[in-house]
C-alpha cells in the first residue's frame, strides 16, 4: 500500500516534522508514505469571503495536479465543524 499526504504550505514546525519522521519510520515496515508539500497562495489576512473561496480554489488546483489517477482522496481540515 502506498499513502500519499498532499499538505498546502510548508511544514515548518520542528516538532511537526520530527513526528512525521518517527511516524514515517514506523509505517515503513507496512506501507511506502510520501509527503508532498504544494506552495501556499500568498494572500493578506483580511480577505473578503470571495477572495478566500478564491485562495481555496488555486490551492486545491495545486492539490488535483499531483494526485494520481486511480486514488482515493481523503480530505482533512484543521477548521473544519464536525
Amino acid at each position: 500500500m502506498k499513502i500519499t499526504i498532499i499538505a498546502v504550505g510548508k511544514i515548518k514546525e520542528k516538532y511537526l516534522r520530527e513526528g512525521i519522521n518517527e511516524y514515517s519510520k514506523r509505517l515503513s515496515r507496512f506501507c511506502s508514505l510520501e509527503i508532498i508539500e504544494v506552495d501556499d497562495e500568498q494572500a493578506p489576512d483580511n480577505l473578503s469571503s470571495m477572495q478566500e473561496e478564491q485562495v481555496k480554489k488555486r490551492e486545491a488546483e495545486r492539490i488535483v495536479k499531483r494526485l494520481k489517477e486511480g486514488s482515493t482522496l481523503i480530505v482533512l481540515d484543521v477548521a473544519a465543524a464536525n
